[in-house]
């Protein structure tokens, strides 16, 4: 399975290329908090328990013609809301998930929102392009400015009023974050403390590193063996070693799902190799994932496949 990641932030230039006329954002919008999400917790489950429920996950536009895959998900333990830090702030731009009181479910064109360390955020409310400054204070304070959107008319985009506004408030705003299982939401927050805008981000970052290979497609490897594999989150690649031949391949991370992510083009070398199906086992597994969790403890991770069966468990390797 391919797919091609969407880089972000968005620059001037490429927003001017879909619309070459910019306003000054003013629409009101109203808030409630909204929150929701799921993942998978129980490194012992080898197949996915009665109370699990699996939700599709659907190709990126790129992917015509892809086969869809699926996770299975339960409910997480959230941790109590705190300020982000800059750094938390940045990377990866936030999936918008509800404005107000108005969830939002959109797989095309889907709203976000990204913050860069240069004090710059670029966003889509659903229809148009935005971008403009940012101010976030130790205490949680955030002050949009210097904002711009596109003109494009979308009235089928109920939520893009909404999100559009929350960029043009000449009040001061706050924002707070919480972890649930391996997803971070942000909250922006109006004068009232009401949330006007709940996002969504996922914290596969636990994958990054060297992990030795236990179990793969039903088999357990040997002590011997010398299967592993290194994951980037950041840079989207794995690297490693089937037991012989080495292998590497691209890492996709679906942000609009819990725990979603897989591995493509799959690449190996092609030397000889002494009997042994370890190698298919391993690339099988690979191939298969649809999801990612932490085991139990944080030295081990489990591969799942779209039904929440057990692919491959790996064990982190300390230098």
């Amino acid at each position: 399975m391919k797919h091609k990641n969407i880089f972000v932030p968005v620059v001037a230039g490429l927003l001017m290329s879909s619309c070459s006329l910019y306003q000054s954002l003013t629409a009101p919008t109203k808030s409630s908090e909204v929150e929701a999400a799921t993942t998978v917790n129980e490194e012992t489950a080898v197949t996915a328990p009665a109370a699990v429920k699996t939700e599709k996950v659907k190709a990126p536009s790129s992917d015509k013609g892809k086969k869809n895959k699926t996770h299975a998900s339960t409910a997480p333990t959230a941790q109590p809301p705190t300020v982000p830090t800059q750094q938390e702030l940045c990377g990866a731009p936030w999936k918008i998930t509800a404005a107000g009181n108005m969830t939002i479910d959109a797989d095309e064109d889907a709203p976000y929102l990204a913050f860069d360390p240069k004090g710059n955020f670029y966003a889509c409310d659903g229809c148009n392009v935005i971008n403009g400054t940012y101010v976030i204070k130790f205490d949680g304070k955030l002050i949009f400015s210097n904002t711009l959107s596109t003109m494009k008319y979308c009235p089928d985009v109920e939520w893009a009023a909404q999100i559009s506004a929350v960029f043009s408030k000449t009040e001061q705003l706050s924002v707070d974050s919480k972890k649930i299982g391996h997803e971070t939401y942000l909250y922006i927050k109006d004068a009232s403390n009401r949330t006007i805008l709940t996002m969504r981000r996922h914290n596969m970052e636990f994958l990054n590193g060297s992990w030795k290979i236990l179990w793969a497609d039903g088999k357990k490897l040997s002590d011997d063996d010398t299967a592993d594999i290194f994951i980037d989150i950041a840079e989207r690649k794995i690297h490693g070693n089937a037991g012989c031949n080495f292998f590497n391949g691209t890492v996709y991370i679906d942000e609009s799902r819990s725990n979603a992510m897989d591995f493509s083009n799959i690449q190996l070398t092609a030397r000889a190799c002494p009997a042994s199906d370890t190698e298919h086992h391993i690339v099988v597994a690979l191939e298969q994932t649809c999801s990612a969790i932490a085991g139990k403890n944080n030295d081990t991770v489990l591969l799942l496949d779209h039904a929440g069966k057990k692919l491959m468990t790996l064990k982190k390797i300390t230098r």
